[in-house]
């Protein structure tokens, strides 16, 4: 009847909320008018697409020119409309090259957190098309050059090495092949460092890639190292230009003139190095000075990323007022059943946990009882058993006390015939007792595991409630041994002189 009961009010419950969510749904179809068309759908996405790609090259050409706040912002406004349209290749490029900005600032652990973050999702797209491997490529480079610039020159090493792993058909990385030429420089591979930077330097001019700017100034490394310092200054001058020319890699024009500035003090140039580290020192304030125009937004941490996160919030708040006022609602209605299937669960659960437990109770209780019982009748048959022995036994002794007297010749005999019927005769009572109280024997054999076979016998006789006399016929003993029997099993046992064996016995 209780279960009846409770299901009958789950049932009505979830009905009556079931009707009360399409209303809430019919009303909210109703507050924000007709749901837009797939063409209209189509035409934003192909728009946020645009919108995206827009943001990201623009990200780039600030970044470029060193305007490294709006660069920043562009970026995050990007990843938001990325993480909306679930377009996961965009995201790691732009988690990529928030990564390089964050590097440009020296933010260690936020850069190594995005490009990482980058790296991680370009593997987990389950494509292997051209765009996720360039990505994958990307990435690995990126890493590489954080660790260049921190002077792990050997983790970077390793990373340039996974880029070129990316591809099967052995393609040339001409950006990759420039880095490992500079980090093996820097770990004393000079043969090896000249020639990638060369055959590097010789892809990247065909294309008038940007990075040859960079190329140039690690060959110009080079040559310091090999104490060419007309052909090093030579290369920095050329980095210098290639950088002022397409306006790229800006960040790297202060140490650039730093090292030319070097290269004028170990040429004893003084004057020469003095105006190179003025100059240095002013494009590096221009570039990253908390007094840059260019970078103000960065400093101010102007985000609108998170700007846009606070709109979103505000947006969801308000619906949710809306919601929570149709829930109030519902609110006295859901506590009512709540109430009803609590209470009603809690009268099954207790009437049905009472039953349980009084039929378990009784049932418990039977068995003990019936088992009591059975043992108690096996032991009477036991007894009544061993009685009847200690009736042949002192039968046989009066038989064969007589065939001593009557004939001595044949007394030894039967003597030994009755010695073997008397074995056997016990061995059999032993083993109806064991079977019949099995718990008995192991619970005295466990708490005192020292008692010898012979000992437990007497424990046996004794549980059954036979005297000395009794038992001293049954064992084929004298009285005077039983007594000392019963003397060492207490010692062993444990038991002083005024405690009762027969008690002890009875009780296991």
């Amino acid at each position: 009847m209780y279960v009846r009961v409770v299901v009958h009010i789950i049932f009505t419950m979830f009905f009556f909320l079931g009707a009360c969510d399409h209303t809430r749904q019919e009303n909210y179809k109703s507050s924000n008018g007709s749901i837009t068309t797939s063409q209209n759908t189509d035409d934003l996405d192909l728009h946020d697409s645009i919108k995206i790609r827009r943001l990201i090259d623009q990200s780039d050409k600030y970044r470029y020119s060193g305007r490294y706040g709006i660069a920043f912002d562009n970026l995050w406004e990007a990843l938001l409309l990325a993480k909306n349209r679930k377009e996961d290749i965009v995201s790691v490029e732009i988690y990529r090259d928030i990564g390089i900005l964050y590097d440009i600032y020296s933010k260690d652990s936020l850069a190594l957190h995005y490009l990482h973050r980058a790296l991680s999702l370009s593997k987990s797209i389950m494509v292997s098309d051209q765009e996720v491997k360039e990505q994958i490529v990307s990435n690995y480079f990126s890493i590489a050059t954080f660790w260049r610039d921190r002077h792990k020159y050997e983790v970077a090493l390793t990373y340039l090495d996974s880029c070129n792993q990316v591809y099967d058909n052995g393609r040339i990385l001409p950006y990759a092949m420039t880095d490992q030429g500079f980090c093996n420089m820097k770990v004393g591979n000079i043969t090896l460092s000249e020639k990638q930077l060369v055959r590097a330097r010789s892809y990247l001019e065909k294309k008038n890639a940007p990075y040859l700017a960079m190329n140039l100034a690690f060959t110009a490394d080079l040559k310091k190292e090999l104490y060419q310092y007309d052909s090093a200054h030579y290369y920095y001058q050329k980095s210098l230009e290639w950088i002022r020319i397409k306006q790229v890699h800006i960040e790297s024009e202060p140490a650039i003139l730093q090292k030319i500035a070097d290269v004028h003090i170990l040429q004893g140039n003084w004057r020469s190095a003095v105006d190179y580290l003025k100059a240095s020192r002013e494009v590096n304030d221009k570039l990253f000075s908390t007094t840059s125009k260019l970078n103000e937004d960065l400093f101010e941490i102007k985000n609108k990323y998170r700007a846009q996160l606070e709109k979103n919030k505000i947006t969801i708040a308000q619906q949710q007022v809306l919601i929570k006022e149709e829930d109030k609602k519902l609110t006295g209605a859901i506590i009512l059943f709540a109430i009803i299937l609590t209470l009603g669960t809690g009268v099954y659960i207790v009437f049905y946990q009472r039953s349980k437990f009084k039929r378990l109770s009784m049932i418990s209780q039977h068995k003990i009882e019936k088992n009591e019982a059975i043992l108690e009748v096996k032991n009477k048959e036991l007894t009544g058993y061993a009685l009847k022995v200690i009736k042949m036994q002192e039968n046989i002794d009066f038989l064969v006390d007589l065939i001593k007297i009557k004939a001595p010749a044949e007394y030894t005999e039967y003597k030994k015939k009755y010695s073997h019927i008397n074995t056997t005769t016990w061995n059999e009572f032993n083993k109806r007792f064991t079977e019949v109280n099995t718990e008995f024997y192991k619970t005295i054999c466990n708490k005192h595991p020292e008692l010898t076979p012979t000992e437990l016998k007497h424990c046996a006789l004794i549980k059954l409630n036979f005297n000395n006399y009794e038992m001293s016929k049954i064992l084929n003993i004298s009285l005077r041994s039983v007594h000392t029997s019963r003397y060492r099993i207490k010692k062993k046992i444990g038991l002083d002189a005024n405690s009762s064996l027969t008690n002890y016995i009875r009780s296991l």
